[in-house]
């Protein structure tokens, strides 16, 4: 998953704002709380089939690196 896939889940079912989420952005500088990543969770889960918890989407240090995160479950999937 790119990172402007995230972005989009971000924005659009978790009603983020765009401006502040870069890739570099720690999550809470993109904005991204609790409540963003059981968005993203869930989104994950019906746009993917993909399960990666709330607690493994906050262990991510920038967007970028939940973008990779989900990249690499994703492969693992395959």
């Amino acid at each position: 998953m790119t990172f402007e896939q995230v972005k989009d889940i971000l924005t659009t079912a978790g009603g983020l704002p765009a401006v502040p989420i870069t890739p570099e952005a720690s999550l809470p500088d993109a904005g991204v709380d609790s409540m963003a990543l059981v968005v993203l969770s869930l989104q994950l889960e019906d746009r993917l089939g993909l399960e990666i918890s709330e607690d493994d989407l906050a262990a991510a240090a920038c967007v970028r690196e939940l973008a990779e995160l989900v990249d690499r479950r994703a492969e693992a999937r395959a």
